[in-house]
């Protein structure tokens, strides 16, 4: 079976398991620094909601050829460079907005759980786009400050969750 990526063709056993060609095209990309960014079986165009076991579990010959296009990181970071940044300043507001009911009334928002993993999201965006110099050190200091906060939500300690998001985790995601 054809397998394309960009420019590069190359074959591989018909009998050969999705999962297992889009792993090595994904690997191939990511040699060279590209992330895949449009994917086609058999002439569809394939989505990550289609990424789904039952597909990834069928053999190639039962779904045709794969294309794949990619892009270099290092301009996918470029692109989204304001995005990012807005992406950023939304977290800093929505933490802010959880100072004052974790000091004052000592209750954890629920929203603060989708804050987690937004930030986690925003964390792992910055660690894809191989933040070099002094963001990288901003990003394992708020990765630390990420843990302890985690720890902090653990015990119900809402006070000390406030002080972390204040002077250490929101410093950080202005640098970031």
């Amino acid at each position: 079976m054809r397998i394309t990526l960009d420019q590069d063709q190359w074959d591989v056993s018909d009998d050969q398991l999705v999962s297992e060609a889009l792993t090595e095209v994904s690997d191939r990309a990511d040699a060279r620094h590209r992330l895949v960014t449009s994917l086609r079986l058999g002439g569809r165009p394939i989505t990550d909601r289609d990424l789904q076991p039952i597909l990834l579990n069928k053999l190639l010959k039962e779904v045709g050829p794969i294309e794949a296009c990619s892009q270099n990181i290092s301009e996918i970071m470029t692109d989204a460079a304001p995005a990012t940044t807005r992406f950023a300043s939304t977290l800093k507001a929505e933490a802010q907005g959880f100072l004052v009911p974790l000091r004052i009334s000592g209750v954890i928002p629920i929203a603060l759980d989708r804050w987690f993993g937004a930030l986690a999201d925003y964390v792992e965006l910055l660690q894809a786009g191989g933040q070099e110099g002094q963001a990288t050190g901003d990003l394992q200091a708020v990765s630390f400050w990420i843990q302890e906060l985690l720890e902090a939500r653990s015990v119900q300690d809402p006070v000390r969750m406030a002080d972390i998001l204040e002077f250490e985790v929101l410093p950080h995601l202005a640098s970031v």
